[in-house]
């Protein structure tokens, strides 16, 4: 008999002066605070703007949009050819840089440990470097972005130890039998060489033994950003801090768990409410890019 559990997080981010606030908090939107919710076979997760439900008996999802009052419905098997169809409305000349993208991944297991609300976690670092070309453009540093991020994850026995994990870890295990997600990622990014078996590396090293991420803590640096933000005039009273390193990081983001629990999970958060709009999954992908209203979460 499978029992309930819930994460929640909380994810600081610190941007440099390259990136204005205003334009930090709205892509932020919803995403500071996350949380994911398990009873028996069926998971809640909140993505940014968006609700995530999944079923795996009937391997099927439901994606809510709450600030719009809609929501879409889609199996598992449809999902990526969705998602990726979605992705084809995007300008020809986006998805021509996307598909320049050549990708590096390394990771590897460090000796740092650390305790978390608790529960020993041992650390586990990737290194993702990206290199783009631009046609007709100024040549670009190498790399064009890098990625560095430390994730720390439960020690096996502190899984068995603490009942909430082992519900997490019994769930993940159903959920990657029922609905492979690593797949699913590199078909929707089949048309960019490289990016999906990357990401997909990522994902599986990240939940190898069905571990949940405790803390994680990652930096984003790109040189060509910052060099082309000192060429550019700059609004009054909004000038650059003289001497910018272009190789400091452009985005630090810090997210650890807040909440874990293995209290009961109200069945009602499953359900879509009363008065919402059945949609086409791109409505929804398409209406999130524009919200600003975060989740209302039912307790």
């Amino acid at each position: 008999m499978w029992g309930d559990a819930a994460l929640r997080y909380h994810t600081d981010v610190q941007a440099s002066a390259v990136i204005p606030a205003a334009a930090l908090d709205q892509a932020l939107g919803g995403m500071r605070d996350m949380e994911i919710r398990i009873k028996g076979n069926k998971a809640y997760s909140t993505v940014g703007n968006l609700i995530s439900i999944a079923d795996l008996t009937s391997q099927g999802s439901i994606l809510m949009d709450p600030a719009h009052r809609r929501f879409a419905e889609i199996s598992s098997a449809q999902y990526g050819d969705q998602i990726q169809a979605a992705l084809s409305t995007m300008p020809e000349q986006a998805r021509a840089m996307l598909a320049s993208l050549k990708m590096n991944l390394e990771s590897r297991t460090t000796d740092r440990s650390a305790t978390i609300q608790g529960i020993q976690t041992e650390e586990r670092e990737f290194v993702l470097t990206v290199d783009m070309a631009m046609p007709g453009g100024p040549s670009a540093p190498a790399p064009f972005l890098k990625m560095v991020m430390q994730v720390w994850i439960p020690k096996p026995e502190e899984t068995e130890r603490v009942p909430a994990l082992q519900e997490f870890k019994r769930y993940r295990t159903s959920a990657s039998s029922a609905m492979n997600v690593a797949e699913t990622i590199k078909q929707v990014f089949s048309s960019m060489p490289g990016m999906g078996d990357n990401i997909r590396t990522m994902v599986e090293d990240m939940t190898a033994n069905s571990g949940v991420s405790l803390r994680t803590h990652c930096e984003v640096v790109m040189p060509l950003l910052a060099l082309l933000s000192q060429q550019m005039p700059q609004q009054a009273g909004q000038a650059l801090p003289a001497g910018l390193d272009p190789s400091a990081p452009l985005v630090t983001l810090n997210q650890e768990v807040v909440e874990l629990s293995a209290d009961p999970v109200d069945g009602a958060i499953f359900d879509v409410p009363a008065g919402y709009q059945a949609v086409s999954l791109e409505e929804i992908l398409t209406g999130a890019v524009s919200g600003s209203t975060p989740p209302q979460f039912k307790q």
